[in-house]
């Protein structure tokens, strides 16, 4: 959320100390780490999650992530240090997200895996909603504007009242984290039965041999690409155009409830249509959405453009926080439910493929205008890549690329092993 909602305070604060930082691609960058942490953490919760209890595992990442952002409050001055304390942030959230999500699941029967792996994201998007108007009064309770650079069409903020409160937001946001985190951890208990349920049991060197592992893969992390884009720039590019600091900061604290309400619905979506349509529709949306936002600086009067923009931001946070209401219930439905932390961990991985990809584009494209449509033709690529999926009428199902008697043998191993 401080990425998303403080990218332009975060980046006037870092080139006032070392002006020579001065590029938005930078901020790409620092999400980067935040996925890639992320990205790497599941995989090690997966494993962790087979060795010792998730509570355990949960409170020490809850300790970890609260200590590591109120050091940051040390770390916002210099790009490259922010990128290090992302990189940890990512891992410490990463752990709990893998955590919350197998013990979540494994209470839950599997043909509502995807509406309920939505519904068990949901704070993930909320977090938003409170922490971006909050933070956005806290820093600048003045609801001042920033200035535009002339020369690479960057804006940020140069009055001393705004830049003196960034690293103090890191420690107040910290102490308020760790009241909410710390006492929930303690309630993670995973179903015991949770493991022997699954009737589609596969070790994660037979999903490694699987095609829909490698298309899965693709296409998340090619969903991944606009999010990571609209998480970073959001307001960014929202103050080329509309000078209302306060306004667009409730733009993203609202797009939190879009982030949030996404993910039930779009699980909602893959429980009806299936991988392949729903994935495709997923795409198609996200890339008209993200379309949008760019179009609405054309239109005609602040009003408008701040209209339309906003609905293109919420509609860009709303398909794209789907990918977290299919995904998890795809990979159980695919790969089986036993070691889920480890097999999604795995998958997780393109998150961090996306948002470097993200990152490259946003290094090697410096205008706003090519930027936004070489994201638009990853997700409409990415929906493509889905129809390779083939799926059955039944929702969830993908068998196009799994034959009878591969059914068939899936079926009778899991019968051995039940016996």
């Amino acid at each position: 959320a401080v990425v998303s909602t403080q990218s332009t305070g975060i980046y006037s604060y870092i080139i006032s100390k070392h002006p020579e930082q001065d590029s938005k691609s930078e901020l790409s960058w620092v999400y980067s780490a935040l996925m890639y942490g992320q990205a790497m953490a599941m995989i090690l919760g997966g494993w962790l999650e087979t060795k010792t209890r998730t509570r355990v595992i949960t409170i020490a990442a809850v300790c970890l992530f609260n200590v590591n952002l109120f050091f940051m409050r040390y770390s916002c001055s210099n790009i490259y240090s922010m990128v290090v304390s992302y990189l940890i942030a990512g891992l410490s959230f990463g752990l709990i997200y893998v955590m919350s999500l197998v013990v979540g699941l494994s209470w839950i029967e599997k043909h509502r895996h995807g509406l309920f792996s939505g519904v068990l994201s949901l704070g993930y998007g909320l977090s938003s909603v409170l922490i971006s108007p909050l933070q956005t009064l806290f820093v600048n309770p003045n609801n001042l504007n920033p200035a535009k650079n002339s020369t690479n069409d960057n804006v940020y903020f140069d009055q001393p009242e705004v830049l003196e409160k960034v690293p103090n937001m890191f420690v107040v946001f910290a102490l308020f984290s760790c009241l909410v985190q710390l006492p929930l951890s303690f309630l993670l208990v995973k179903n015991p039965e949770a493991d022997q349920r699954s009737s589609n049991y596969q070790t994660v060197r037979e999903m490694l041999k699987k095609p829909q592992f490698y298309l899965i893969f693709a296409i998340f992390a090619l969903n991944k690409t606009p999010l990571a884009y609209i998480n970073s720039y959001a307001k960014f590019y929202g103050q080329t155009f509309i000078e209302n600091d306060m306004a667009l900061s409730i733009v993203i604290g609202i797009s939190g409830i879009f982030n949030a309400l996404g993910r039930p619905v779009w699980g909602h979506v893959y429980d009806k249509l299936g991988i392949s349509y729903s994935l495709l529709s997923l795409g198609l949306a996200t890339a008209f959405s993200l379309l949008l936002s760019y179009l609405s600086k054309f239109a005609d009067g602040d009003i408008a453009s701040t209209g339309i923009y906003s609905i293109a931001v919420w509609g860009t946070f709303f398909c794209c926080s789907g990918n977290y209401g299919i995904m998890p219930a795809a990979t159980v439905f695919l790969f089986g439910e036993e070691g889920l932390g480890v097999k999604y961990g795995i998958l997780y991985v393109s998150q961090a493929v996306g948002a470097i990809l993200s990152a490259l584009y946003s290094s090697l494209i410096p205008f706003w205008m090519p930027l936004v449509l070489t994201i638009v033709t990853t997700s409409v690529l990415s929906g493509l890549i889905a129809l390779a999926l083939k799926p059955s009428n039944s929702g969830g199902e993908c068998r196009g690329l799994m034959d009878s008697s591969q059914e068939e043998n899936i079926e009778l191993t899991a019968l051995v092993r039940s016996n």
